[in-house]
């Protein structure tokens, strides 16, 4: 047993408790774990490289991460499953390939230190991140919507920005996420033409702030939630007026209060899904016997467990065989197949989420992720669009 420690920084999506558990369990070495919100798992990963051996977050920080030079390549014949990754989407170059940063697109690192979505010729694949956990994101809605919403009226981004629940909507804090999120809300109501809600240009940047500013001033938006726990207490009814009607929402707090009793609804928005790819990467500070510790962290994800975990919050795994040998047949059912559940289901903290005859909005895995609308992404003008950002959150 060393006395060397992992230090690995992620967020509460993916370092649960329960994961993080396990992790000690299973492992033969200590891990210490730091659990940020997602911007400040960003910056840390961008500015402090020597601070941690693995940083576990979503695909399109790698934007940030691989131009900042603060994460190494991994070495794909270090992982003993690598041949069983896949990552979720449509290659670019397909028909219908969503908008955004598509994960493979970032995959390969090149002699060139840029990344493409094959690899290097003549050399075993380095990678920039090992993809681990994926999913498809849109809002929730409660029964509070009925009284003023149509009976056949379709699901749609667009409320989030309808005057019908004015003052009661809310959204996460993380721009890559909202940004993507109200850009298809403006396009969908047609309030705003954008081409491709994950890449605005200047101009659509503010055509849609144009619209937003005067709903954030006049109270359309009651508050902007940083972590999956922030949303589920916003999302608690408190005092006469209640909480938020409608919220852009991540599927473990979502699962979260169905285990409290809440009665929400999961939108299938007819526009389509936001999707994102999680995935570990290696800091360019980690050398020696941490680095050994490392490809272990890395090879444990891959086997079967952590995705297990990861499935009973509502999350999709890039190594799919393991895993299906890991949840019981009904869980495979309900959370991959998308058929309806043969019995009660339990999250991953042991409480029940699933109640049987329930089926999982939007259908199997496969059907979910074909309905990906954009990816969430760090634009090209990133540094403009998080000026304008902050100017929203603030004004």
């Amino acid at each position: 047993m060393t006395d060397t420690v992992l230090r690995v920084i992620g967020t509460p999506a993916t370092l649960t408790p329960e994961l993080r558990a396990r992790a000690a369990a299973d492992l033969p070495f200590g891990i210490q774990f730091e659990v940020l919100d997602g911007l400040d798992c960003q910056r840390r990963g961008v500015m402090a490289p020597e601070s941690f051996d693995v940083y576990d977050q979503w695909f399109h920080s790698l934007d940030l991460l691989w131009t900042a030079a603060s994460i190494r390549p991994i070495d794909t014949t270090r992982l003993a499953r690598w041949d069983e990754v896949t990552i979720a989407g449509t290659r670019p170059g397909a028909n219908g390939r969503q908008p955004g940063s598509w994960p493979g697109s970032l995959l390969y690192a090149q002699s060139d230190r840029s990344l493409a979505a094959t690899p290097q010729p003549g050399a075993a694949p380095q990678i920039s991140m090992l993809p681990t956990t994926y999913n498809v994101d849109s809002f929730v809605w409660t029964p509070d919507m009925s009284a003023l919403r149509r009976a056949e009226e379709a699901e749609s981004w667009a409320w989030l920005l309808d005057g019908r629940w004015h003052g009661r909507a809310a959204l996460a804090a993380d721009p890559a996420a909202s940004v993507v999120e109200l850009a298809l809300a403006a396009r969908a109501a047609g309030l705003v033409d954008i081409a491709d809600p994950g890449d605005l240009t200047i101009e659509e940047i503010d055509a849609l702030f144009a619209v937003l500013m005067p709903l954030r001033r006049s109270g359309h938006f009651t508050r902007f939630w940083a972590t999956s726990d922030d949303a589920v207490r916003l999302m608690t009814p408190q005092g006469s007026g209640g909480g938020p009607v409608i919220s852009a929402l991540w599927s473990p707090a979502y699962y979260a209060m169905r285990a409290m009793g809440r009665d929400l609804h999961y939108a299938v928005p007819g526009e389509g899904y936001r999707g994102w790819h999680s995935g570990l990467c290696l800091s360019a500070a980690l050398s020696g016997e941490r680095l050994e510790m490392a490809y272990a962290w890395l090879n444990w994800w891959l086997d079967g467990v952590p995705g297990a975990i990861m499935a009973r919050q509502g999350y999709y795994m890039s190594v799919v065989q393991p895993l299906r040998d890991t949840l019981t047949p009904a869980e495979w059912a309900f959370w991959y197949a998308g058929e309806p559940a043969c019995e009660d289901l339990a999250g991953s903290d042991g409480q029940i989420v699933v109640r049987r005859g329930e089926r999982r909005e939007g259908g199997s895995y496969q059907d979910r992720v074909a309905r990906i609308a954009v990816w969430s992404t760090i634009m090209p003008e990133h540094n403009y669009l998080i000026r304008r950002w902050r100017e929203f959150l603030g004004d």
